[in-house]
């Protein structure tokens, strides 16, 4: 038996999370929806900015893979996350508070640099919009990487934001044939429509890796596969991975197994934050999945979960609504 559920690598950001108009999207020349990455500076200049003119309604650390792992945290699964931050307040910051969710940390603090942040930019319709500079994330390397804690590990999960620069993707591919040659299974996801789309030759790269699992929403799929038909992307992703999820909002999951194949409408809700929802989706689908639920169940547990945190400000929730979320798995 794996001492670890999952080790999970990533970018090591801070969300900070902002109410602003659809007008504000335009003026920076945003796609709304997705994430961009910014430079440092405009990201200094514009994070300045918004905090002198905003109010700013929740910041917490975050980045993908680690919104995912806190989430896996707290239904009690062990989990470790490997990411780097600088070491500064923002730093300390995000580690402290992983490591008292219970999510074991392996991360390297570097002394030059600022710990990455994404500005998460909430429109009235509920929509978010990122805006990313990563800092010393981007500087993730394989010296970063603990092999032990992912040969310790059932499952890797890697996130396609790394695949936006050389390095981090030597990073993702790196660990990726550790887990391969140490019989661990591997998840990925694929983060973002943009992502999927620019660094498509990217993504493929490490999707010929081959996984266990692929989770993306529909945008992603479609971009990857290079089609408009949900069938047809599904039929491409299956070529790499033995278990695909792809997530449509409001309209729910298809879930694609060596066996079966499903789709699942969920209960509507009234959203006041999109951010964290498939990150949210991941952790609780994977919590069901390892808790031996049907494929069915571990799909409404999951759009459950999502539902539930798309109904607050944030990609987190309280303690005591991942207990309540706990007890309808059971």
């Amino acid at each position: 038996m794996k001492k670890i559920l999952i080790c999970g690598i990533g970018n090591a950001l801070v969300d900070t999370e902002y109410k602003v108009s659809e007008e504000e999207i335009t003026k920076l020349n945003l796609t709304k929806g997705c994430m961009e990455l910014n430079d440092k500076e405009n990201h200094i200049k514009l994070s300045s900015r918004l905090r002198e003119t905003h109010g700013t309604v929740k910041m917490m650390p975050g980045g993908s893979v680690a919104n995912s792992l806190y989430t896996l945290s707290q239904f009690g699964a062990d989990v470790s996350f490997i990411g780097r931050v600088s070491d500064d307040t923002t730093g300390d910051a995000f580690i402290n508070s992983l490591d008292k969710s219970g999510v074991r940390v392996n991360i390297n603090q570097t002394d030059n640099g600022i710990t990455g942040e994404c500005l998460v930019l909430i429109t009235p319709d509920h929509e978010r919009t990122m805006y990313t500079h990563l800092g010393v994330s981007s500087e993730l390397s394989v010296n970063d990487i603990n092999q032990s804690v992912i040969k310790e590990s059932e499952y890797l999960l890697v996130e396609g934001y790394l695949v936006t620069s050389e390095e981090t993707k030597k990073v993702a591919c790196y660990s990726l044939d550790i887990a391969t040659k140490h019989g661990v299974k591997k998840i990925i996801t694929l983060s973002d429509p943009n992502v999927v789309k620019f660094f498509r030759d990217n993504v493929l790269e490490l999707l010929n890796k081959s996984f266990d699992i692929i989770f993306c929403n529909q945008q992603e799929a479609l971009n990857i596969s290079m089609t408009d038909n949900i069938d047809d992307a599904i039929d491409f992703l299956k070529i790499y991975a033995q278990e695909i999820i792809i997530t449509c909002g409001e309209n729910g999951a298809y879930v694609t197994t060596e066996s079966e194949k499903i789709h699942e409408i969920p209960n509507s809700v009234k959203p006041v934050d999109l951010t964290g929802a498939g990150d949210m989706f991941l952790a609780a689908y994977i919590f069901a999945k390892v808790s031996d639920k049907s494929v069915i169940d571990r799909i409404k547990f999951a759009n459950t979960c999502s539902g539930n945190v798309i109904q607050t400000y944030g990609a987190k929730l309280d303690k005591q609504d991942y207990i309540k979320l706990l007890k309808k798995l059971q």
